[in-house]
């Protein structure tokens, strides 16, 4: 029996709570497929069954929850301890670890970089690239003290500041109709192919488009996905068809041959939250918090975030 980690314990508390491949499925922001994986792989380490399935019902067997009452004991202190570590780590090199998605606007980056605490004037910054599920995981599990987040969550374990929306941009050749106009509309892109962040990297801004896309009656010839920004460039060039993503990486790709135009929907747009354990009691982190707020939210909507921002200030 080798032991399981961290990740499938997570998914075995989280199974057991709601009884509910399809819910835990949700909250994990994981796909029912691969909680199923998790929860075989797990009961595979283990030697024994943890949950017993009945048609469409699922239960905990008497072992399995012995076991996840272990696994909360068990992360609860090891949550306890890596939050003592960062706190004796604040007073000896004060570090923060920072996660954002793969596709933030790059000013968020210059806002992050130009925080300057006063109390801790050696500071360092690690910052990590990761896609959603796993920035809140590393939340979740302190790997991360923070992460800029492309939306929203529903988890009473995180505190979630909004700190900006910004409409869905679409990135097209200079010489398609639509970039003559201000802002424009799906129905504007009938005719040619899509390019699409993963749906990793934002899921519920990818499932409004495509649900967007549906109502609308709007059918891309076909629908790509790119990793990198940059590789729509050639793909635009190519008449591949029109791309699309978050306003600052659009407008920092456009050139004088390839234009970004803002979405009109108000549906189609992306909020970034600034996102911390609810139960975060590092100093250091909660100074960095809130002067990151400062820097980036309009001083007559601080209040507002002031009171979602709990973060022991």
């Amino acid at each position: 029996m080798s032991l399981p980690d961290i990740r499938h314990q997570v998914a075995a508390i989280t199974l057991a709570e709601e009884l509910n491949f399809t819910r835990a499925a949700e909250r994990l922001r994981i796909t029912q497929p691969a909680l199923s994986k998790q929860v075989a792989e797990l009961e595979s380490r283990l030697g024994f069954a943890v949950f017993s399935r009945i048609q469409k019902r699922v239960e905990l067997t008497q072992a399995g929850n012995v076991f996840v009452r272990g696994c909360k004991d068990s992360l609860a202190i090891l949550e306890k301890a890596v939050r003592i570590g960062r706190v004796t780590q604040d007073d000896v090199q004060p570090l923060v670890s920072i996660g954002h998605g793969p596709y933030i606007s790059p000013p968020f980056i210059g806002d992050l970089l130009a925080v300057h605490l006063p109390l801790y004037p050696n500071l360092r910054l690690r910052i990590e690239t990761m896609f959603s599920q796993e920035l809140v995981h590393g939340v979740l599990s302190a790997e991360l003290d923070l992460a800029l987040l492309d939306e929203a969550l529903d988890n009473p374990l995180l505190t979630l500041v909004s700190l900006a929306t910004k409409p869905l941009h679409v990135l097209m050749s200079a010489d398609h109709a639509a970039a003559q106009k201000h802002s424009v509309e799906l129905s504007d892109f009938r005719n040619v192919g899509w390019m699409m962040f993963p749906k990793r990297s934002n899921p519920s801004a990818y499932d409004k488009l495509q649900e967007a896309a549906q109502r609308e009656g709007v059918v891309p010839v076909e629908l790509h996905h790119y990793m990198t920004p940059q590789e729509v460039v050639q793909l635009i060039a190519e008449n591949f068809g029109v791309a699309f993503m978050a306003m600052g990486v659009a407008q920092q790709i456009a050139t004088r041959d390839i234009v970004a135009r803002p979405l009109s929907s108000s549906t189609l747009q992306i909020t970034t939250y600034l996102v911390l354990r609810a139960d975060q009691s590092s100093r250091l982190v909660n100074e960095f918090g809130r002067a990151l707020i400062r820097r980036i939210v309009p001083k007559p909507q601080q209040n507002d975030s002031a009171g979602q921002l709990i973060l022991n200030i």
